[in-house]
């Protein structure tokens, strides 16, 4: 990873050629948790929130500590802001979860626990949504790779200009 590429969430299915495309000049390092499947090629491992025994993409010979697979102090409010109105919820071991949107509020506190300073997501529903909401709450920006390519584009180029 360059030291001064921009952090980038992506979410499996948001991954687009022009996301690896700034990723190999080194403009961006992309990371995620393989939550739903094993991370595409070019895309490091982030440090994952709530990890549970069906956890099926975990493995034994993972680097990360268990003790870091735990939710951050955010994972609660991210739970609340993204939760939908008539959700059904099940009590677990990592608190009170949403049957529909639990994996996003993991995928959003994953970003944050990593450092990332944007998130792509093709959930316009869930996060999407509650991008403005969630920005002032994590500083991670959330993007629509298809929709926002622009948009990222001058994100970045702001946050490069920032950059000490």
């Amino acid at each position: 990873m360059k030291a001064d590429a921009l952090t980038v969430y992506v979410e499996r299915n948001a991954m687009r050629p022009w996301l690896t495309t700034l990723s190999k000049q080194g403009t961006i390092a992309l990371v995620s948790f393989r939550y739903n499947g094993h991370n595409p090629s070019g895309v490091e491992v982030a440090m994952p929130s709530v990890v549970t025994a069906d956890s099926t993409w975990v493995t034994f010979d993972m680097t990360i500590p268990i003790s870091d697979m735990e939710g951050s102090d955010k994972f609660e409010q991210i739970r609340r802001i993204i939760r939908r109105a008539n959700e059904k919820q099940v009590e677990g071991p990592a608190g009170l979860i949403g049957q529909k949107t639990e994996g996003d509020a993991r995928h959003l506190d994953s970003a944050y626990k990593s450092g990332c300073r944007a998130l792509f997501t093709t959930d316009k529903q869930d996060i999407l949504s509650h991008a403005a909401e969630l920005e002032v709450l994590l500083d991670v920006r959330c993007f629509h790779p298809d929709d926002d390519e622009d948009q990222f584009m001058r994100f970045l180029a702001s946050a490069r200009r920032r950059a000490p």
